[in-house]
């Protein structure tokens, strides 16, 4: 009986494949459960945590310590996995402004990787020339006043017409006589706001006063003015660059989020209605 069913050909298919499914099971990974989610570690990944470590410690990581580090990348990976199914980003701003940041990034990167030509860096400059000026500079002398009533300042101004030291005139103080080249800022802030654009506006080489400061009245013969000019492209082209990148961001990351909004329907409340509850 034995040999009469071994003799049947169904039962020949049966045991060629039978053979084949064991030879399939040897040479082949086993099929992953259905419904089981896979976490892969590449080794891009793990480059990468290699290179945090080294970063940190200055000195590449044991094979013990890169171990560690793809453990607790796992741990993470799963810990966000769980939370995200558990719906624990919804409502937490953290989360929100994080992933929010995230997108900007992504969309800012294109930014970074462009290399502008200098034509197109100078174009930059030209339309931005009060971001790339040399500021205005003055030099004066400077007599400071006891009170600023006309009869005083005549009498000054009498006595350098004269061919007085101005030096020995009015006040003594600590401000200095003479003030070399400087910036208004510089000005500004040994004198008081704005009093380089009132000594500016001086006929150069002549004693004027009174022209007040912060300390009382002065009078004050200007001596030289440099304006304000467009800094050489080859002096600012690193900041140029760099501005020019940030601008690009910024219209990268405006159009992109445009482009993204255009695929909502956005339903929002009236401000004055929540307001006023």
């Amino acid at each position: 009986m034995l040999k009469q069913i071994v003799r049947q050909p169904i039962m020949h298919f049966f045991l060629i494949g039978l053979g084949f499914f064991g030879l399939f099971s040897l040479t082949n990974d086993p099929v992953p459960e259905a419904g089981v989610p896979t976490i892969v570690v590449s080794e891009q990944d793990a480059t990468w945590l290699a290179s945090q470590f080294e970063a940190t410690w200055r000195r590449p990581p044991s094979e013990a310590e890169l171990n560690g580090l793809i453990d607790s990348f796992v741990r993470e990976d799963i810990y966000v996995r769980e939370a995200l199914a558990l719906g624990l980003d919804q409502g937490d701003a953290v989360v929100r402004r994080r992933l929010s940041q995230k997108m900007e990034f992504l969309t800012e990167a294109s930014a970074e990787a462009a290399n502008p030509t200098d034509d197109v860096l100078r174009a930059y400059q030209a339309a931005h020339p009060d971001k790339y000026a040399l500021a205005p500079r003055i030099a004066f002398s400077q007599i400071l006043l006891p009170q600023s009533d006309e009869g005083t300042v005549a009498a000054v101004l009498a006595d350098l017409a004269a061919g007085a030291d101005s030096q020995t005139l009015g006040q003594r103080t600590l401000l200095p006589h003479q003030f070399p080249l400087s910036v208004p800022q510089i000005v500004d802030r040994t004198f008081g706001e704005g009093f380089f654009d009132r000594v500016s506006g001086l006929d150069e080489g002549q004693w004027a006063g009174p022209v007040v400061s912060g300390y009382g009245p002065h009078v004050v013969r200007l001596e030289r003015v440099e304006a304000g000019s467009l800094l050489p492209f080859e002096a600012a082209r690193d900041q140029i660059e760099v501005d020019w990148r940030a601008e690009q961001a910024r219209m990268l990351r405006e159009e992109r989020f445009e482009a993204l909004k255009d695929q909502y329907t956005i339903e929002r409340p009236d401000p004055a209605a929540v307001l006023s509850q």
